[in-house]
């Protein structure tokens, strides 16, 4: 009776183990490739296009094994040009903002500085 009391404790240790982490976070994800750097949005745009255009010539062939290794260390550049691509379109945001508010004002001068510095920035993101 002994002997099976004890098997029975120690078989409930793993659920125990699992519900008592089961509030904690997950850990951070370990980086294994380092993406491709920009110092421009031109060289962000240019990675971008590069890392597509690899990506796309993967998905045409067969994924394997192999083509899946590859896009995995695609993702690296992927996912840091669309987060700095986000960050130039919020800037861009904050520049229309800007030039709406001063065109609610008919502040002339704003409105073409913001005009400008918009006109400017978005041409480096849709070429």
């Amino acid at each position: 009776m002994t002997k099976t009391l004890a098997l029975l404790a120690l078989s409930t240790l793993p659920v125990f183990a699992l519900n008592a982490h089961a509030d904690q976070p997950p850990p951070n994800r370990v980086d294994h490739y380092q993406a491709a750097k920009a110092d421009s949005t031109e060289e962000v745009m240019a990675n971008l296009r590069e890392a597509n255009a690899k990506l796309a010539a993967l998905l045409a062939g067969e994924v394997d094994d192999y083509a899946i290794h590859d896009i995995h260390s695609l993702c690296y550049t992927l996912e840091d040009s669309l987060l700095r691509l986000s960050e130039e379109f919020q800037a861009l945001h904050g520049i229309v903002a800007d030039m709406h508010f001063a065109s609610e004002g008919l502040k002339r001068e704003a409105v073409i500085d913001y005009g400008e510095a918009y006109l400017a920035e978005v041409g480096k993101l849709l070429k």
